[in-house]
This record gives C-alpha cells, sequence and structure tokens, in this order.
C-alpha cells in the first residue's frame, strides 16, 4: 500500500507534499463510502419455553403490522445461524435495511406493540451502521446463505485506503461473473471496524466460489493487501429469510 496512498494523494490533491497545508487534511477526508443505505440489526435469543416456531406464527402477524407504515425501497430480514450438527437454536438476528430514524422507531414500536418480548429478548442489542453494496450483481432470492464477518482495521488504515483493493475484489467478481452479493458496512459508531457480508444462494454455492476464487491468481494478491490493512472474526454463517 506504500505505492497505493501516494498515488491517490496525486490524484486528488495534486501534491502530497510534506510541506502542504492539505496534509492536515488527510486522506480520509477525501474518499469516503457512498452508502445506499443505514442497517440496523437486533441481536435476539427465544425466551423459555419458545421455538423457531413461535417466530415463524409471529413473522405474518408483524408485517401485517408493519407493511403499512414501511417505506417502498425498505427491506427486512429474519436471519438464522446454519446449524452444523441440525440442532434448532435460540438465537437469531432481524436485519432492516431504512433511511432513517423515523423508521427504526416505527419498527421497534410495532415489535413493542405485538408484545415480541415474550417470544424472543432482544433488549441493548441493537446495531446500527451505514452500508453499501461493493458489486452489481445482486442476489434477490430468500432464502439465501449470508456469510458475516467482523473486521478491524490495523492503525494507519480506513476504507480510504481500502478503497481501491475493493475495486480490484469487485472488478474480479463481474470479470468472472459470480453469483455473490457483496455489502460492506462500517458501525455509525466507530469508523475502525467494519462488517463484510457475502449473500449466496446456498451452501452449496458458495462452496463453489471459495473453489473456484482460489483458483484465480489475483485472489492471492488481493488476500495479501486485505491483510495488510484489517483483520477479521472468523465468519458466522446465517440463512437470511426475507419478510418484507
Amino acid at each position: 500500500m506504500k505505492v497505493i496512498i501516494p498515488l491517490i494523494c496525486i490524484i486528488l490533491l495534486a501534491s502530497c507534499g510534506n510541506n502542504s497545508s492539505n496534509n492536515d487534511l488527510g486522506l480520509n477526508s477525501f474518499i469516503k463510502p457512498m452508502y445506499s443505505y443505514q442497517e440496523s440489526s437486533l441481536n435476539c435469543n427465544l425466551a423459555d419455553n419458545e421455538t423457531l416456531n413461535s417466530i415463524e406464527r409471529f413473522i405474518p402477524q408483524f408485517v401485517d403490522s408493519f407493511s403499512d407504515s414501511a417505506k417502498t425501497e425498505e427491506e427486512l430480514f429474519f436471519l438464522f445461524p446454519v446449524s452444523q450438527d441440525g440442532k434448532d437454536t435460540q438465537a437469531f438476528k432481524i436485519l432492516f435495511k431504512h433511511q432513517d430514524q423515523t423508521s427504526l422507531d416505527s419498527l421497534i414500536l410495532n415489535l413493542t406493540k405485538l408484545s415480541f418480548d415474550k417470544i424472543a429478548d432482544c433488549e441493548n442489542s441493537r446495531n446500527q451502521s451505514s452500508s453499501l453494496r461493493l458489486n452489481t450483481n445482486p442476489i434477490n432470492g430468500s432464502p439465501v446463505i449470508a456469510e458475516i464477518l467482523e473486521c478491524k482495521y490495523l492503525d494507519g488504515f480506513n476504507y480510504a485506503t481500502m478503497k481501491l483493493i475493493l475495486e480490484q475484489f469487485t472488478d474480479a467478481l463481474i470479470k468472472n461473473n459470480f453469483p455473490v452479493d457483496i455489502f460492506y458496512s462500517e458501525n455509525n459508531d466507530s469508523s475502525d471496524s467494519f462488517q463484510w457480508t457475502n449473500i449466496f444462494l446456498s451452501i452449496d454455492s458458495r462452496r463453489a466460489f471459495v473453489e473456484s476464487w482460489q483458483q484465480l491468481e489475483i485472489s492471492k494478491e488481493i488476500q495479501s493487501l486485505l491483510l495488510e490493512q484489517s483483520i477479521c472474526e472468523s465468519s458466522n454463517t446465517f440463512r437470511q429469510y426475507k419478510v418484507l
């Protein structure tokens, strides 16, 4: 990245001289994500004596109640962990893609009105972030497989220094016509961490993508560049259902 960063400076600032007063502005002041929407998630656990069937019965009631106030472009998902042993899980996520705080308040109000707290506990687990889609090949089916990675930038790095790598990556995806949808999200309270989400049609589709991607020479280069700038925890995989 020692070559990439000065190159960006030349293009945007025309000069990167150490004596320039523009240095105080920093690269991060000029290159920021063009976010598509706000994203809020609730991490929930089923209440005692409740099952996933309780969620299944609740969803149609909630959609009927909330759809009148929801905006056309907003989307709501329920995510359930993909279990390796086939056992039902007590944990799940609610993911809401929206435009403003008013929409989020309406979501919470409707959950409260329908006594969702008797089915699941989501208290003090709300996460809010700004998100953008990295590729132009959306996967709109339901259910899909969502693979989520929680990542953190290393010291001195951020979206501005990562942007060219992301563009390299998405160009490779488009060139090879890979069936994957990718989202980048930054927590609204912390710009030094981000969430990376891969969307696949199925578990088999994810497996095929990984095998094909690893065979490309550019995959090793991009992986090396990403590791120079960030570190990610092991991914969590969910079956994602779109309900609105």
